[in-house]
């Protein structure tokens, strides 16, 4: 399983933001190889799913990309349609409930899609 991170306004090249980097590092995850992409049209049609963080970011890219719309979906799907809001230039309490968001969200899918995880 291959899996990648593209946002819609990515600031391309740019490191992680320190909070989310300090954060991953302190729950087991090396963010040390990342380096922020644009979504685009490439990405799209290789990946299987897309998954955002927003259901305005869903929208968005299903007008954008018809032909993946059925592929397109909200991470927070299963906590409720939950959006997932960006806690970029917040506080660290705010990326530690985000990121909590997203581990929750990533479990549930996971359940959903039959994806046995191992740690």
């Amino acid at each position: 399983m291959t899996i990648a991170s593209a946002g819609l306004q990515a600031l391309v090249g740019h490191d992680i933001d320190e909070s989310a980097a300090s954060l991953l590092k302190l729950n087991g995850y090396d963010a040390s190889p990342h380096a922020a992409c644009k979504l685009n049209r490439m990405l799209i049609n290789q990946a299987d799913l897309v998954f955002v963080m927003e259901k305005s970011h869903q929208t968005l890219l299903m007008k954008k990309y018809p032909q993946a719309s059925g592929k397109i979906l909200l991470l927070g799907k299963w906590l409720g349609d939950a959006d997932i809001h960006d806690p970029y230039g917040k506080s660290p309490e705010a990326f530690s409930y985000v990121f909590s968001q997203i581990e929750k969200s990533c479990s549930s899918w996971c359940k959903k899609l039959i994806i046995n995880h191992h740690d």
